[in-house]
């Protein structure tokens, strides 16, 4: 029987580590219907309106900055945002913009935290984590003036239908600790919106959750390019939850690993006449 005792620890073992796992529960995914202004070149009073959610809903409907989705889902101490979108990250100068939070329902345009990416480290921007901010960003008109493009330089807010200037490059602000950002681009399976990019949000620790998902609304923006040509606006009616790893699962790890080690025990040599 006690030869027996290694396969079952290791068996044991890689249970605990599955039911550890930081599994994600998907959410259904939030179409992008939020609508556009821009102006072109260098004059701000030449403002004109975006398409509408039936054509894309990004300025100059058509273009390659498109974003069709996002598919927000939690998981034990993580926050995964999902983008569908036609960008690649690198076209003309414009790359990924990064993603701002509002948790003030009585000021769902005003951002106080942001996600970095990481991809506007050459343009004045902060390395990846989350920031708590307060005027720390660019908008697209700062990225973008003088330099001759059409852009998106406003986004029509969902809450009052009326044109707000797009954050979307971190400047500064504080960064908090314990907080970890990856981002990933992947196929997306999408024929229309090739790329999905993956922004996960991690906290290291139990007790910073309510670091920033305390508020009854979080409400989320992502400009797509740091051009902001199209953006997503996600008035969100319940904070997400990012769940604590059950107590449970912590223990059964434990349990495995003591029970692994206790079959690795020294055991007494034997000799054989």
């Amino acid at each position: 029987m006690n030869k027996k005792l290694p396969t079952l620890a290791r068996a044991a073992f890689a249970a605990a580590l599955f039911a550890c796992a930081p599994s994600l529960a998907h959410a259904t995914l939030i179409p992008d219907t939020t609508q556009n202004v821009s102006y072109a070149g260098t004059s701000p009073i030449n403002w004109y309106g975006g398409g509408t959610a039936s054509t894309g809903d990004a300025v100059e409907g058509g273009n390659d900055f498109n974003t069709d989705r996002v598919d927000i889902s939690t998981g034990p101490r993580t926050l995964m945002l999902s983008f569908y979108t036609q960008f690649d990250g690198d076209d003309l100068g414009a790359h990924y913009a990064d993603v701002f939070l509002a948790t003030d329902p009585l000021h769902p345009d005003s951002f106080n935290y942001a996600i970095a990416l990481g991809a506007q480290l050459p343009y004045g921007g902060v390395g990846a984590g989350l920031y708590a901010i307060t005027n720390n960003y660019m908008t697209s008109i700062d990225r973008w003036k003088n330099t001759g493009y059409i852009y998106g330089g406003k986004y029509i807010s969902p809450n009052d239908g009326l044109a707000h200037d797009a954050p979307t490059i971190v400047t500064g602000g504080s960064a908090l600790p314990g907080w970890t950002v990856d981002v990933s681009q992947n196929a997306s399976g999408d024929a229309t919106y090739p790329y999905r990019v993956d922004v996960r949000l991690t906290a290291l620790t139990n007790n910073i959750l309510n670091t920033v998902f305390t508020a009854a609304n979080v409400a989320l923006m992502w400009g797509t390019g740091d051009c902001n040509n199209d953006t997503v606006y996600v008035a969100q009616t319940n904070t997400p939850k990012l769940a604590v790893p059950e107590p449970a699962s912590g223990a059964l790890l434990l349990t495995a690993v003591a029970a692994f080690l206790w079959s690795r025990r020294k055991k007494p040599a034997r000799f054989v006449s």
